[in-house]
């Protein structure tokens, strides 16, 4: 893909609708190793592996720029984080490790075109914003990082990437995602919040933490499956698509279909799911939006079958 065109809609996107969470974290974080860790990217190598411990209420962040990053449920009490590059350039991308009390957050460093500082990286301010990119002639960068995550229970995750999918599945834990040009997928039985720009979302969840929750999409269906005995008060707002719903969503007139509650194209809807909770909200500018009932066997499998709209 041609890195100066992701860039440019990263720096409109991560500016705007995706307001990333975590990044209080300080920029000079030590990226020392602990002495669980286990960090390797050798030079001419194509792959890098991160391994550590973190306790229960940490997280592990991934933040790339062009790839998928894809995270599933670990066997045993150990993060791993596996990079793989491709393309021409992918020798060229850095992979660092910055630590802190927080958890650890694992960076995908693209080089940057010589003169331009590190504005060419797409990342923004963070924990990855003190690293220099290596600065190269060349206006495009022909370079992917996709990432493999396995997390533990109770270890938060958090994924952030411009170009590409992200898919969290089978967790037991805290995630929060985001991508600017790609679908997003998450199922786990703690609480969630994910968003895109161009893409489809599609979470289960089975918590709520007592925090505002946001899933959204500009150019894509956004569909949520609760588990039972979550609460929210819910928002849910599209303008040139439906909305479908589980649960008793009103809005001036309201039709029951097959059970559901439908409201045609356009406009807002609100709600109490259970005993109410913090304010969930659901957004789409081009899309549907459909709220599920999900039993509690259901939760955090990932198996769901695709549904249809703007979702491939």
């Amino acid at each position: 893909m041609q890195y100066a065109a992701v860039v440019a809609a990263a720096s409109l996107a991560l500016g705007g609708i995706l307001v990333f969470a975590g990044d209080a974290r300080s920029e000079a974080a030590s990226a020392a190793p602990a002495h669980q860790q286990n960090a390797e990217a050798r030079p001419g190598q194509e792959h890098f592996r991160w391994a550590g411990r973190l306790a229960r209420g940490q997280q592990i962040e991934v933040r790339g720029v062009v790839g998928d990053v894809r995270a599933e449920a670990a066997s045993g009490d150990q993060v791993e984080v596996v990079g793989r590059r491709s393309g021409k350039h992918g020798h060229l991308v850095r992979i660092e490790v910055v630590e802190d009390e927080n958890g650890v957050v694992v960076c995908a460093i693209y080089p940057v075109q010589r003169g331009r500082g590190n504005r060419g990286n797409g990342r923004g301010e963070g924990p990855c914003s003190g690293f220099r990119g290596q600065p190269v002639e060349m206006n495009d960068v022909d370079a992917t990082v996709d990432f493999t995550v396995r997390v533990p229970a109770g270890v938060r995750f958090a994924a952030r990437t411009v170009a590409g999918d992200v898919e969290a599945t089978g967790l037991r834990s805290a995630v929060d995602v985001a991508t600017v040009s790609g679908n997003v997928r998450v199922s786990t039985t703690g609480t969630a919040r994910a968003s895109t720009v161009s893409g489809w979302v599609e979470a289960t969840f089975g918590e709520t933490d007592g925090e505002d929750m946001e899933f959204a999409s500009v150019n894509g269906d956004v569909v949520l499956r609760l588990a039972e005995g979550v609460g929210a008060q819910v928002s849910a707002r599209t303008v040139s698509g439906e909305i479908r719903s589980d649960f008793d969503l009103r809005r001036g007139r309201e039709d029951r279909e097959n059970g559901r509650f439908h409201i045609g194209v356009g406009g807002e809807a609100t709600g109490t799911i259970g005993r109410g909770g913090p304010r969930l909200r659901v957004n789409t500018v081009s899309g549907d939006i459909r709220l599920e009932r999900v039993r509690n066997r259901e939760q955090g499998t990932g198996n769901r079958e695709q549904g249809t709209g703007n979702r491939e």
